[in-house]
Parts: structure tokens; sequence; C-alpha cells
């Protein structure tokens, strides 16, 4: 056999290896596990058939496979975007749940969410927003659409306005990052707070309930910006005491 043919085989064979690998520890444990157990068996069968030279049979497993992937992905998008949202929930470049790398960083991010809020209140667009601190909120990612986009104002006006898919659910931050948008919170259930305010609010509210989060509320109907942490809200706050308090409360603890 020709060595460079030998050692192309050799590479190919520790990159097909080396990715098995990946996509089964990536999937263990999730009903995509099955699927790539049952992937792999068809290519080790279309190998045999294309080396044997049987051409027919290699021809229908081709068509066959390329069926089975197809159908995959369609049936199995929420897990695909479960897999998504967890890796970029677990970024390499994240030392720990909750992290800045310096104050400068902390600082400029609660400038730009005051910055954020402030446009959405000018203009009237109801948003929500939510803050992870230590507690994982990585049920409540899984109801929304994966997003792993560094924050700007501009981005999170975009997300809320009304012509887009995903102005009705919150927005989860994790550090510095939108993790996902269009997620489905908790409501409060106390009855003085439900004939008060509407849905959004009582979402606000609610994840902070069950969650140490903190919860950013414009309101559609008034502009009015309120903060909540610890299932109680603060209404009506100008955008200096937001930065005030963001400063007190979106740190490491």
């Amino acid at each position: 056999m020709n060595l460079s043919v030998y050692w192309r085989w050799t590479i190919e064979l520790f990159l097909i290896l080396y990715l098995s690998f990946r996509l089964f520890s990536i999937t263990k444990g999730s009903s995509l596990y099955s699927v790539l157990r049952f992937l792999m068996v068809f290519f080790v069968i279309a190998g045999i058939a294309n080396f044997s030279g049987l051409k027919e049979l290699n021809f229908i497993w081709k068509v066959i496979l390329i069926a089975y992937i197809g159908g995959a992905f369609i049936v199995f998008q929420p897990e695909l975007r479960r897999l998504y949202v967890n890796r970029a929930y677990h970024r390499p470049d994240s030392a720990s749940r909750f992290f800045f790398h310096s104050e400068e960083d902390r600082t400029k991010f609660i400038d730009e969410i005051a910055l954020a809020c402030q446009t959405l209140s000018r203009k009237k667009v109801g948003a929500l927003i939510v803050l992870e601190r230590n507690n994982d909120l990585r049920d409540f990612l899984q109801t929304g659409i994966a997003i792993d986009a560094i924050f700007s104002s501009e981005l999170v006006y975009s997300i809320f306005l009304t012509e887009s898919p995903l102005h009705d659910g919150a927005i989860i931050i994790k550090e510095n990052r939108i993790i996902a948008a269009g997620c489905i919170l908790p409501l409060v259930e106390k009855t003085e707070v439900k004939k008060l305010v509407g849905t959004r609010h009582r979402a606000g509210i609610g994840i902070t309930e069950q969650t140490d989060a903190l919860s950013l509320v414009v309101s559609e109907s008034t502009g009015k910006i309120s903060i909540a942490v610890q299932g109680k809200m603060a209404w009506d706050i100008e955008t200096n005491t937001l930065k005030k308090m963001l400063k007190i409360l979106y740190r490491k603890v």
C-alpha cells in the first residue's frame, strides 16, 4: 500500500472516531444518543458496501441515510435547541456562574442595560429582562430560543419590537450575554398583585420569587421602568436610580 494513502486513511479514521466521540459525549443522556448509535450502524454498513463494490446496496443505504438524517433534524429540533442552550450556558470563557473580568466590564454592562431600558421606556416598547445571579436558570432558558450574543441596547430593542416573534417573552442574561429570548416565566399568584399589574410584571416578580435573579420590566402602556428582586418590585424608577440599584444588586455574592 502507498504510504501517503495509508497515512491519509489513518488521519481520516482518527478524525471520524474523534468526532463520533465528541457527538456521543455531547448527546449522552438525551434521546439523540440512540439516534447517533443507529447512524453509526448505517455508516458501518455503507462503508462495507462501498468497500465491497456493491453499488446498488450502497446507493440504497445513502438514500435511506439522507432521509433518516433529515427526519431526525425535524423530529429532534427541540432536543437540538436544548443542547445548544446548554452549550451556550457553559461557555469555556466563563470561570463561574456569575463573573466579569473586571469592575470596568461590569460598569460598562450596567450602563448599556440602563441605556436599553431608557430607549425602550422612551418609545413605550414593553420588555422583560432577567439577569441571572447565582441560581441556575436553565429550566427557563429551554422555554425560549437560544441567542447567545453579547448584550447590546440595539439588539434588545429589536427583540422587543412588536414585529419580533420573541417580543412577548423574556430575555435571560448570564454575565453580559443574552443566552435566550422569548422565555416563559412563572407568574406571581398573589391576589393583590394580580389586580394591579399585567402578565409582564407578574412574570417579572414571579421569577424573583423562585430564584435569586433580578428582573427589569418596561411597561408597554406607560413606558415606566420597574425592577424586581426577591419577590418585591420597585416601580417607576429613573435611569440613574436603576444604575445605582444594579451596581449594588448585580454582583457576585
